[in-house]
């Protein structure tokens, strides 16, 4: 999948919160107690939250776009991050991944798990983690090299008690 991808910066801040809510709100509605939604949504892509995050340089916030210009999705890396219940400190977490519904299936997560890997690398870290809910697309992940590790916990008290429960997923990359 040919893509580009930019970082964002405080002044992308209303680009990015319209893409946040548009790739999760229609998707993730069903795992939130009543107003869990609207309280995730302003942790997540709330002004303040964001312009902290945006001028913190240890976080990154793209954007993919197609050859049109139409977006794909975003991406929010955490650039150094230690990988929880292992010894592995230099390693990049992929906090999100977030796709446009025109994209789905079309092999751009894929893609941009990919970009975030030769990322890693060129930036010497040895790994890429993430967290992901059981519910939600472990299968991609394991398509991508991604190793099941252990389980986590998403402890927010408006998240549905079922929907808790997630694994820490690990590729580590080849020198």
């Amino acid at each position: 999948m040919n893509f580009h991808i930019r970082k964002l910066t405080v002044a992308d801040l209303p680009l990015l919160q319209y893409v946040g809510r548009a790739t999760y709100e229609p998707y993730y509605p069903h795992v939130w107690k009543p107003g869990g939604l609207d309280w995730y949504m302003e942790k997540c892509f709330g002004t303040d939250v964001l312009t902290a995050e945006l001028a913190d340089a240890g976080i990154e916030y793209l954007l993919a776009t197609d050859r049109e210009g139409q977006i794909i999705g975003f991406l929010k890396l955490i650039l150094l991050k230690p990988v929880p219940g292992t010894v592995i400190t230099n390693a990049l977490c992929l906090e999100k991944i977030y796709l446009m519904p025109a994209f789905f299936g079309k092999g751009a997560g894929r893609a941009l798990m990919e970009w975030t890997e030769e990322k890693a690398r060129q930036s010497g870290r040895e790994a890429v983690w993430l967290q992901v809910m059981k519910s939600g697309p472990v299968a991609a992940y394991e398509r991508a090299d991604f190793i099941n590790i252990g389980p986590t916990r998403f402890e927010f008290d408006l998240l549905k008690e079922e929907e808790r429960d997630g694994w820490v997923m690990l590729k580590q990359l080849k020198k």
